[in-house]
């Protein structure tokens, strides 16, 4: 089965971009086309981190945006 989600809520800095290179590498061999990152709002250095990894890997985040047209800060969309 494959996973859009990934949850970072509680996870330290240093643990972010471990699994966030293993996530994107698995969702990649899966054919994923799109995938979710959350990171809660918090301190927002874990979604610091995450940006960074991401925009140092060549990935381009958006923001998601709820149905009523609201941008939720604590998600973000790749597109692989």
């Amino acid at each position: 089965m494959a996973h859009d989600l990934l949850d970072l809520h509680g996870r330290k800095v240093d643990e972010v971009w471990p699994l966030l290179d293993k996530f994107l590498r698995e969702a990649e061999a899966q054919g994923l086309k799109q995938v979710r990152i959350m990171t809660g709002k918090g301190t927002g250095k874990v979604r610091e981190e995450a940006l960074r990894g991401l925009k140092f890997g060549g990935y381009a985040p958006k923001p998601e945006k709820l149905k009523n047209g609201t941008i939720n800060d604590g998600v973000f969309l790749v597109y692989l």
